[in-house]
């Protein structure tokens, strides 16, 4: 499954005046300093990085990726929502980046984060595994220390606990130096459900009147709330250090949404909040809960909340709907 998301304007502070050259290791800020992402809300970073091969690519590295020479990005997510992350650059870099699960802010720093291991077991930030889990070959210096089946080594706290997905924004199938694919395209690597329900994306090329624009994007439906970090760089070490920008979207909820989500705060007890997707069936669009065996949802024969104790009981109705999501402040 593919989005599209053609952002046809570019940013005039992308301009010659950037520097163009391989940006050095350092951690990565989002403009104004605001890494909170709430539902319809979109945080960004220009510029984030520029390196050709720093995510993969490099023959030097086995194409592993270059974490001192890409970027790394924290965001916290506050309420469960469809997240877009989508990267940008001239036709000449190729943008590619995970997405993983945090504990915690992330800090992608080689004094505090890991050694070289030569065998590369551990991994270390200078040559790491882009796909892979962690606790797994080449990115046990990055992984978390509560992740119960980690190899053994050098863990942290405020580690990596789940790789999500991935995007290769070049045109080229990689094989790293764990034998972990890095294909091209967008790709769902998570392990559950635990922290989404599904990941999908798309690589995009754009001819306008500014040049061609290369597009990475992957979106994470119904995110958890919580931490996550985002790795990214360059994919094509044939091209050139470019440029490339980041931005990730909450998705505003729809009111029906915020109406099931206010309904779960008022009374966690038959709806228990466990950041369920909504579905659809006949009229109703709707939330089960498996703990209470208790259903929630909206007639759209006459705009009405309903609750079914649980299967051949009886269905009551809370109510206009519309009223109610406007008394919840639902927009």
């Amino acid at each position: 499954m593919k989005i599209t998301f053609d952002l046809s304007v570019k940013l005039g502070l992308i301009a010659s005046s950037l520097v163009l050259s391989s940006a050095s290791y350092a951690a990565g800020t989002w403009l104004n300093g605001d890494n909170m992402l709430e539902p319809g809300t979109t945080i960004q970073t220009i510029n984030a990085n520029a390196n050709k091969n720093s995510y993969t690519s490099n023959p030097a590295l086995d194409n592993r990726a270059w974490g001192m020479q890409g970027a790394w990005l924290n965001f916290e997510v506050t309420q469960a929502s469809d997240v877009l992350v989508s990267l940008s650059s001239a036709a000449t870099n190729a943008p590619g980046f995970t997405v993983y699960r945090t504990d915690n802010n992330f800090v992608a720093d080689p004094k505090a984060s890991g050694k070289a291991d030569k065998n590369g077991t551990e991994g270390a930030i200078h040559a790491f595994n882009q796909v892979g889990q962690p606790g797994k070959p080449g990115l046990i210096w990055a992984t978390d220390n509560d992740v119960v089946d980690s190899l053994e080594g050098n863990t942290l706290e405020n580690g990596l606990v789940e790789t999500l997905g991935y995007v290769n924004g070049s045109m080229t199938d990689y094989v790293n130096f764990w034998n972990d694919n890095v294909e091209s395209g967008a790709h769902d690597v998570s392990i559950d459900n635990k922290y989404e329900n599904g990941v999908y994306g798309s690589v995009q090329h754009h001819a306008g009147p500014d040049g061609n624009t290369n597009y990475s994007n992957l979106t994470l439906v119904n995110l958890q709330p919580g931490f996550y970090t985002v790795f990214l760089g360059g994919t094509n070490t044939e091209g050139e250090d470019t440029p490339i920008d980041i931005k990730v979207t909450a998705i505003p909820l729809s009111i029906a949404d915020c109406l099931l989500n206010y309904t779960e705060q008022q009374e966690p007890a038959d709806y228990p909040h466990a950041g369920l997707v909504s579905q659809t069936f006949m009229q109703y669009y709707y939330r089960y809960y498996a703990e209470t065996g208790h259903y929630l949802g909206i007639s759209s024969e006459d705009s009405h909340l309903y609750s079914l104790p649980q299967v051949g009981g009886e269905i009551s109705d809370l109510g206009d709907a519309v009223a109610m999501a406007t008394a919840a402040g639902c927009k």
